[in-house]
């Protein structure tokens, strides 16, 4: 197995039952404009049955990724001292 490391998702078709996504990896940053350079990296192909179940899995990991954050910020909250003025 390869791993690919991406920055960002940049771009999305489908053509003739075929999806694919662009992404593309930061090359520049212009802290001066706050502007990024992007150059592309890698290209995902999949038909779109596969990319169908690829967004379902995406949505329970964001939903999973939405449940730790509410919990961790919960468990921080409990965790401050009350303000007494």
């Amino acid at each position: 197995m390869n791993d690919v490391y991406v920055d960002r998702f940049v771009k999305f078709n489908i053509s003739q039952g075929v999806a694919r996504l662009d992404f593309a990896r930061v090359e520049d940053i212009n802290t001066e404009k706050k502007e990024m350079q992007m150059t592309p990296s890698a290209r995902l192909i999949m038909p779109i049955d596969s990319f169908a179940h690829f967004v379902d899995q995406l949505v329970k990991v964001k939903d999973e990724m939405q449940k730790r954050a509410d919990s961790a910020a919960a468990a921080q909250a409990e965790a401050k001292p009350a303000d007494t003025h």
